[in-house]
């Protein structure tokens, strides 16, 4: 069966990825997302697989943006989040000591990018900020609302989180497992839902130190990953990070299976093999 898949937040850090490991699989391949063609193109250059990619321009939230691509989509990926919610320029202005400790984190994971670039909505829309509940859940019923109209589809891919971020909202997780329960409430199409910790790559080199101080963690506390994970921290020093590249492959993979599933870390490192 020849396939056709639509990759929300496909210029972002992790949705460029699934977009070339599904071209390198010779599927037709779409990226929604707000700016279309990712802006690096213009000044470092397309890369080869780009050529194959529709880079189509619209947002999660209106319907009718892209309405015109959905038409024969088998697959969907859903890339598009947020783990900041709140604006860390003010935050790490905040003279009381709480404040700025987590003005620092939000900085921080400002610049390892945990913030996608790809996501396809216009932060207008919700009042000047985006939040968790309006990128992260929000984001995705309305398209599988949408896709779920559509004869041809087939698999709903969410691009999920595990539990490992310490000093982050709640609601970040709690938002990721709203968008989960409702896909998996849609009789339509399967849905597959994917758990990564720490994502990194070498197209955002700052993500590196940290990757690899958490794979030497995760290195030393193997051992004892049972004992440790429950302490505080515990789970971030014993979930070892993701290449996006591995993430992706895995995303494929799913789809190519198609079974009603939740991939963890674990389970993404084995399917990506």
């Amino acid at each position: 069966m020849s396939r056709k898949l639509l990759v929300v937040g496909g210029s972002g850090f992790l949705g460029q990825s699934v977009c070339r490991a599904a071209v390198n699989k010779g599927w037709q391949t779409i990226s929604l997302s707000r700016h279309g063609e990712p802006v690096q193109f213009s000044h470092q250059g397309k890369p080869h697989w780009a050529d194959e990619v529709e880079w189509a321009q619209g947002d999660s939230l209106e319907p009718a943006s892209y309405k015109d691509v959905l038409k024969g989509v088998t697959d969907v990926v859903h890339t598009v989040g947020i783990i900041l919610e709140s604006d860390y320029k003010k935050a790490v202005n905040d003279p009381s000591v709480f404040g700025a400790l987590c003005g620092a984190g939000k900085v921080m994971g400002e610049l390892v990018g945990m913030t996608d670039r790809g996501n396809p909505l216009d932060p207008q829309k919700s009042k000047g900020m985006p939040t968790y509940e309006l990128i992260n859940r929000d984001t995705a019923i309305s398209l599988a609302k949408q896709v779920a109209q559509e004869p041809s589809m087939k698999t709903f891919a969410y691009i999920s989180a595990s539990d490992v971020f310490p000093l982050i909202n709640p609601r970040y997780i709690t938002s990721k497992r709203e968008a989960e329960k409702y896909l998996f409430s849609r009789p339509e199409f399967n849905t597959i839902v994917l758990r990564p910790g720490f994502m990194y790559s070498e197209n955002r080199s700052i993500s590196l130190p940290l990757a690899t101080a958490l794979q030497c963690a995760n290195a030393m506390t193997q051992p004892f990953a049972k004992e440790i994970a429950s302490l505080p921290l515990g789970k971030s020093l014993t979930t070892p990070p993701l290449h996006i590249d591995t993430v992706a492959q895995a995303t494929i993979h799913g789809l190519e299976i198609g079974s009603q599933q939740i991939y963890d870390v674990q389970d993404i490192l084995a399917l990506s093999k």
